[in-house]
């Protein structure tokens, strides 16, 4: 609430006592007393900034937002206080226009540089407008005003966590000293703490902080005694509320960095009896589960899914094929734009594609398209799963699990290396050294340390098979795992990635794990090196792509700042255009 202004024209007296007993009833929560007083002493005098900045607040409480603004927006273009444009800002961002409330808050900002309270509304709206930069200049400003606060400093440390490791560790930890005795803030910051310590000491030691560079990397080795002190916090949290799904969550996750996996099994199902859809359903470390899906024939595996149809049959290669599987949508957006550039950078390099729900048409479409690549090899392959119209949610998670299920089919019909990669990305550089990773090992993909969840420790976006014993056996089992929870109608998202890691702890196990080529920086990178094989999409550009081609509007230069994969990638969309219009087939 504004106070009231001395007065000295006729009347002021008058709006005085009006602001008076307006502003008290406003503080007692009495808003039906207040409203009248305030908007009488208002009218008498619209000027007055104790009169239209209370009069808004009740208004805002009343939920009259729209009254609320007409009166601000005027005020606020006369003269108006730093509170007053403030309270306009919020006003813009409930009301859903993130824009001008920015500019508000921009505003009150250069009166007030230290208002800790439009520092965090400022940085959570650059920070959702892609706008890291910004964000991190006001999450540190407000550490800066308050250098104890929580939220503060956990969103400030989450923003620069990569960029100033040694900044955020240092942040976090005293965050821990001041705030440690607390329970639920305790396990929060160790759960920062952990992989932050373990990135951070990566980094001293001149290792990648983002890929293994062996399988004894995943988890933590660094950060163990923050691990330690995490299961300890959120064992004390489950303790104290037994039925808290968050905390049961957060327990098996900490049980899991502890190499527990049975016991964050236990957690995890515990919390999925509350929060069901979630691939918290489907973790499964079990060996008689992993028994059962050796039991698992050819036939089981497919069982429930939908012809797989041939369109042009697969040509193998001895020394490997890419292998790209998605929807329709995804194909054409992303697919394409992947295959042009393979052609560019690796044109030796032959290419299966598999599309889940083309129309008849839209795979004439992708067979003509394909031709006009030639002398470039591919194969296409179909299938119809009918979820087009369905939850987009039960659509991902079919597209990203089923696909390996396909990639085991085809890999036993080739007989020769496949690579399976991510449809999002471009090829930078030709592949020949790349494949030739897979020389001597069974399989090739990323794996990654430092992270928390058992769905997160291998990356699906590029894993390269090769035929051996071992490499047959995971990738089999890997469908196993999906066609089991798949004929369950339990596919989740991220589920990919958990059977992927599951599998392996469960040869590793049986002393029959594959033997992996471990791919780092160069082989998967999300930094658009010189040097690097696949570039990879990250950040907002991809879905700024998809809205272009569901609206038709085009993207503004804004989505090329700061981000050199988006301008390689458009090169590449122009150019699938204009091989799309020679086609000569309706792409649907």
């Amino acid at each position: 609430m504004a106070n009231p202004t001395p007065q000295t024209a006729p009347g002021a007296a008058r709006v005085n006592d009006l602001i008076t007993r307006g502003a008290n009833a406003l503080n007692a929560g009495d808003i039906t007393t207040a409203e009248p007083l305030l908007r009488e002493a208002h009218q008498l005098d619209p000027t007055n900034p104790a009169a239209f900045h209370n009069l808004a607040v009740v208004l805002c409480r009343l939920n009259r937002a729209k009254e609320a603004e007409a009166i601000l927006i005027p005020a606020v273009q006369r003269s108006a206080p730093a509170i007053t444009i403030a309270l306009l800002g919020e006003i813009f961002e409930t009301t859903g226009r993130p824009q001008p409330a920015l500019q508000c808050y921009e505003t009150v900002l250069k009166v007030t540089p230290r208002d800790y309270g439009v520092l965090m509304k400022a940085a959570a709206l650059k920070d959702q407008s892609g706008d890291k930069a910004g964000a991190i200049d006001c999450y540190r400003r407000a550490t800066e005003a308050q250098p104890d606060d929580f939220d503060a400093v956990m969103r400030y440390g989450d923003l620069i966590c990569t960029t100033e490791p040694e900044t955020a560790l240092r942040l976090y930890e005293a965050l821990l000293a001041k705030h440690g005795g607390e329970l639920n803030a305790r396990a929060a910051i160790l759960q920062k703490l952990v992989s932050q310590k373990e990135w951070t000491e990566r980094i001293r030691r001149g290792e990648m902080p983002w890929h293994c560079a062996r399988v004894d990397e995943l988890l933590f080795n660094y950060a163990a005694e923050y691990a330690v002190d995490l299961e300890k916090a959120n064992a004390a949290r489950v303790a104290a509320k037994p039925k808290d799904p968050n905390a049961r969550v957060a327990l098996g996750t900490a049980r899991f960095c502890l190499k527990d996996r049975r016991g964050a099994e236990e957690q995890f199902r515990a919390a999925g009896d509350a929060i069901k859809g979630r691939v918290l359903d489907v973790v499964n470390f079990a060996p008689e589960f992993y028994d059962r899906l050796r039991g698992f024939s050819d036939v089981d595996l497919i069982r429930g899914l939908p012809p797989l149809e041939a369109i042009t049959p697969p040509a193998p290669d001895a020394k490997g094929t890419l292998y790209l599987s998605c929807n329709y949508s995804y194909f054409r957006a992303f697919a394409l734009p992947m295959v042009v550039s393979l052609r560019d950078r690796s044109p030796h390099i032959p290419v299966h594609l598999h599309i889940m729900d083309a129309t008849p048409q839209e795979t004439k479409f992708a067979h003509a398209f394909m031709q006009q690549l030639s002398p470039m090899k591919f194969a296409l392959s179909v299938e119809r799963p009918g979820l087009q119209n369905g939850s987009q949610m039960v659509a991902r998670s079919y597209y990203h699990a089923v696909r390996f299920i396909r990639f085991y089919q085809h890999l036993r019909v080739y007989r020769a290396p496949l690579w399976l990669m991510d449809v999002d990305a471009v090829v930078n550089r030709d592949l020949t050294d790349l494949f030739g990773e897979l020389d001597g090992h069974d399989a090739a993909m990323r794996i990654r340390p430092a992270r928390l969840e058992p769905w997160n420790q291998f990356n699906a976006c590029v894993v390269g098979a090769s035929t051996t014993p071992a490499s047959m056996t995971y990738f089999k089992l890997v469908a196993a795992y999906l066609a089991h929870y798949f004929q369950q109608n339990n596919l989740q998202w991220g589920i990919d990635q958990l059977a992927m890691y599951g599998v392996f702890a469960d040869m590793q196990d049986h002393h029959e794990a594959p033997s992996l080529a471990l791919l780092g920086e160069r082989e998967v990178d999300y930094d658009y090196r010189a040097d690097g094989f696949i570039w990879c999409n990250s950040g907002i550009g991809k879905f700024a792509h998809l809205q272009r081609i569901q609206t038709g509007k085009a993207l503004s230069p804004e989505d090329f700042v700061g981000n050199k994969f988006v301008g390689v990638f458009e090169n590449y969309w122009n150019e699938t255009e204009r091989i799309a219009a020679r086609v000569g087939v309706t792409n649907g």
